[in-house]
């Protein structure tokens, strides 16, 4: 299938392009809502996936575009990819307009799921349920099928966007910017979850919680937190990030399977 992905994290735009295109899919991998309608006025996509906090226009906010410049006989599949996990917000998406709803981390099996239901015309209207999450015990490799150049390049992403990325929320915090504090949580709190980083991202919820509030001083506290949680994970990245073959034990490497049915015809 032709996919269109938005969302402005480069690891999780750089992991699940990966993961899409070793399944025989076509993907065009965007970091905003803006570029998504650009992209979606110049051809046709068989599912478009759109996170919902996107700086400059949200992806509720291209949807309602998207949705206001399809062809009634060609209506888009849009999937929701949302930090905010409760039934109260996947409801809330799906009334939006979304055709379904993943909580970001999510597993590539859910994904694949509602693909493979979509590509035997039977897409679902609501989202199913999500299967337990990877532990953290599962090491990193694990959770990129073993591929361990993909991880160096996931590894090296995350910790160049990292200082940018606490200097972001620290401001926020000193101007007392619940809204962009929120957004930067979020963004983070995603790319934790690639790695499992349980701890790490239970903090950045609470900094999006806080941000929401204008809650700024428990914000700075939480803040120092969050970087000591995330401490360890940077020191294990660093050695990914130069490639270098892990030492400790991993979980075999996951065959990379494909799509029943993804040799699609475009209408």
């Amino acid at each position: 299938m032709r996919i269109l992905l938005a969302d402005d994290q480069s690891d999780f735009r750089l992991l699940t392009k990966e993961h899409l295109e070793s399944s025989g899919h076509q993907v065009l991998a965007v970091a905003s809502g803006a570029d998504a309608l650009t992209a979606f006025a110049k051809e046709f996509f068989d599912v478009i996936l759109l996170d919902e906090e996107m700086p400059g226009m949200t992806g509720t906010e291209a949807l309602q575009k998207i949705r206001a410049r399809q062809r009634p006989s060609r209506p888009a599949v849009v999937i929701a990819l949302t930090g905010y996990n409760t039934d109260t917000d996947r409801q809330r998406l799906l009334e939006a307009g979304f055709n379904a709803v993943l909580g970001k981390p999510f597993r590539f099996d859910v994904l694949e799921a509602i693909l493979n239901d979509f590509a035997a015309g039977a897409f679902p209207a609501a989202t199913p349920p999500a299967p337990p999450a990877l532990a953290d015990s599962v090491a990193p490799l694990a959770r990129v099928g073993g591929d361990q150049e993909l991880l160096a390049r996931m590894a090296r992403t995350f910790l160049e966007d990292l200082p940018p990325r606490f200097a972001e929320m620290r401001k926020s915090i000193r101007r007392k910017d619940g809204e962009k504090l929120a957004s930067g949580a979020h963004a983070l709190q995603g790319s934790l979850g690639l790695f499992g980083a349980d701890e790490a991202a239970a903090r950045c919820r609470e900094l999006q919680e806080f941000g929401r509030n204008g809650n700024f001083a428990d914000a700075s506290r939480t803040l120092a937190n969050l970087k000591e949680a995330i401490a360890e994970l940077e020191a294990n990245l660093r050695g990914y990030a130069v490639n270098k073959r892990a030492t400790e034990s991993e979980d075999p490497p996951r065959t990379k399977q494909r799509f029943p049915g993804s040799k699609r015809k475009r209408p």
